[in-house]
């Protein structure tokens, strides 16, 4: 119980963040970031673009740092860019560290494979790295391409679907 307690207020913090991240207000922010009539539909599909493969290359500890001077230098959507680069947060790192991983497997040709069973200890990570870090880049390559077609395509349908049923409307009203 005394343990409990000790770790009470860190999960008390952890859940309120929870709430406030998937709050209506922040989705509404959000949703008014990626309506943001100043900047094109391309422009919002290059920076989660970016936001992904700055969040999936391994510069550890820096990828918040780097996916703000990149939006600022390259004039991205700052907001689009930070939260797309969020992309290996806790619970999707081992997730990340796996695909990148195994997606080094196609440069790096080495029989040996991790998997969920082997065993993790340093030399056994540092015989891996070269494979790992290939692996990463390419994951964050094919991610990021595949996350700004994704966006803009669904920036696209959204607009024709709006103009669709403003159509719509305006031929009720006649």
């Amino acid at each position: 119980m005394q343990m409990f307690n000790t770790f009470q207020p860190a999960i008390s913090r952890i859940s309120k963040f929870t709430g406030e991240l998937f709050s209506k207000k922040s989705i509404n922010k959000f949703i008014n970031v990626m309506n943001n009539p100043d900047q094109s539909d391309g422009l919002k599909a290059l920076s989660a673009g970016v936001g992904i493969f700055v969040g999936i290359i391994p510069v550890w500890g820096l990828q918040t740092l780097a996916a703000i001077f990149i939006a600022m230098t390259f004039r991205l959507n700052k907001a689009l860019v930070l939260l797309f680069s969020q992309v290996s947060l806790p619970p999707l790192l081992p997730l990340v560290v796996l695909l990148s991983y195994r997606s080094g497997k196609i440069w790096v040709n080495d029989i040996s494979l991790i998997t969920a069973k082997t065993e993790a200890s340093v030399n056994a990570v540092r015989s891996h790295l070269l494979q790992y870090i290939y692996g990463s880049i390419t994951l964050a390559l094919v991610l990021s391409l595949v996350t700004g077609l994704a966006t803009f395509t669904t920036l696209k349908l959204i607009k024709l679907v709006k103009q669709e049923v403003l159509a719509r409307r305006l031929k009720r009203a006649v």
